[in-house]
């Protein structure tokens, strides 16, 4: 039963994380640095961004057997799996919210304020439980791991990657900067230690769910 608890607690952690995802995006004040590829290939593709999101973590999984080659385990296969559920429950969150849109300002930082503190829980929930590890971050353990560099460094030269990436194809592809304001730099400051908040007063709390 414990590994069912588990397993179940990962799963509800995947979806406060793709509702924290909706509502960065229906805020309207920029994604954070993760998401902002696959919300710009959405625009550009017409594609749901549950599917390029998928996609963008199919990409990132590839990329982690590129690096490891032999050294690529059925756990990091799972990841696949974890990437195609994960998207499912991003479009079923986009549908959810897709009357939650608006022009009020202060509404919108209130959307954006609740965006961060889903993404901050669905994050640390998903890395507590240990179930499988998203493909983003398992790209950015990989390198850290493979080069001997300290995985946080990694992940803000990872960030400002993506970050690069989707400027660089909006520019391209649509004509202007899409999905990237103020948001995505709140984001980018206070996530990381949202978690930590979230880590040291709900912990056990979380844990407690499945053991």
């Amino acid at each position: 039963m414990p590994n069912i608890r588990r397993f179940i607690v990962y799963i509800l952690g995947l979806v406060v994380l793709s509702f924290g995802i909706a509502f960065s995006i229906r805020s309207g004040l920029g994604v954070s640095p993760v998401s902002s590829i696959p919300y710009t290939l959405s625009r550009i593709s017409g594609q749901t961004v549950g599917f390029t999101t998928t996609a963008f973590y199919s990409f990132c999984i590839v990329l982690q057997l590129v690096i490891l080659k032999k050294d690529f385990k059925l756990r990091h296969l799972l990841q696949f799996v974890f990437s195609y559920v994960f998207g499912l429950f991003t479009d079923m969150s986009m549908f959810l919210t897709r009357n939650l849109a608006t022009d009020v300002y202060p509404v919108r930082l209130a959307m954006l304020a609740i965006s961060l503190v889903l993404i901050a829980f669905g994050v640390y929930t998903v890395v507590l439980t240990d179930v499988v590890m998203n493909a983003p971050d398992g790209l950015v353990k990989t390198i850290a791991d493979h080069w001997h560099i300290e995985f946080s460094k990694v992940k803000s030269i990872f960030d400002v990657i993506c970050v690069s990436t989707s400027i660089i194809l909006s520019l391209v592809f649509v004509g202007n900067i899409t999905g990237l304001r103020e948001g995505t730099i709140i984001a980018s400051l206070s996530i990381g230690r949202l978690i930590g908040v979230v880590s040291r007063r709900y912990k056990e709390k979380i844990a407690s769910l499945y053991t």
